[in-house]
């Protein structure tokens, strides 16, 4: 039996928590913990130590990529999902050097944002 998986969502804007809560539970994902920035993120990382995390770059106190570092710190195997509505070459190369495995454009069709995170989760289901 697969065990249940739980996700870190981080980001500054109260309604993308909320669709990006919604779109865990869609993908079988109940149990998240939402902070709204990258202080509160690394804080909630080191306590519930969740199987997903999905990040915002751009949050106040600490950003995302700051964040995404600490997390990586603490557990170099973290799954972290990189999401921002600004793509810069230098935030996506900092991304994937920092050990995120993933970087989705919040400005894509909601579909398509499930579908790439979808797979994420299919590829930890399959490792459990």
């Amino acid at each position: 039996m697969n065990k249940e998986l739980t996700a870190l969502i981080a980001d500054d804007e109260a309604h993308m928590r909320t669709f990006l809560k919604f779109l865990l539970v869609e993908l079988g994902i109940t149990k998240s913990y939402l902070m709204r920035n990258g202080m509160d993120a690394v804080e909630a990382y080191k306590e519930y130590q969740p199987d997903i995390v999905l990040m915002d770059i751009n949050m106040n106190m600490m950003n995302g990529l700051d964040a995404l570092e600490r997390i990586m710190e603490i557990n170099p195997d973290a799954i972290v999902i990189m999401m921002t509505a600004v793509s810069t070459r230098d935030a996506i190369e900092r991304s994937n050097h920092s050990g995120a495995i993933y970087y989705i454009l919040k400005t894509q069709d909601s579909e398509d944002i499930k579908a790439q995170i979808s797979e994420v989760i299919e590829a930890l289901r399959s490792q459990t």
